[in-house]
């Protein structure tokens, strides 16, 4: 499983200039459960296809020094996006892990 940054870690590089949370998961997942505590931005990304990922990073995260905080529901296609992001030239890329792990960030709001 893809390495998943410590809530610490997520906390500190929410509080940098320009973070965005991006949320991997399918449009059905997000309507089911979304991170209700942040704004997000949204672009699918699966272990085998990343291209909707691919054709909106530019235009969803135009600053590739600014933190971009990615989940999902486990942290698998978070690891694979972060990897995707990470080989676009973005310099501070963080998995958060599963939506449902974020709950932290409902008390620090």
């Amino acid at each position: 499983m893809a390495s998943i940054n410590t809530p610490e870690e997520v906390m500190a590089a929410e509080q940098e200039p320009g973070a965005v949370f991006l949320d991997v998961r399918g449009e059905d997942e997000v309507k089911a459960e979304s991170l209700q505590s942040r704004p997000y931005k949204q672009a699918k990304c699966s272990l085998d296809d990343c291209s909707e990922l691919m054709s909106k990073a530019e235009t969803l995260m135009s600053d590739k020094n600014a933190p971009v905080i990615i989940f999902c529901r486990s942290g698998r296609r978070a690891g694979k996006a972060k990897e995707v992001l990470e080989q676009k030239g973005y310099k501070k890329v963080l998995n958060a892990g599963g939506v449902k792990d974020m709950s932290y960030l409902s008390q620090s709001a």
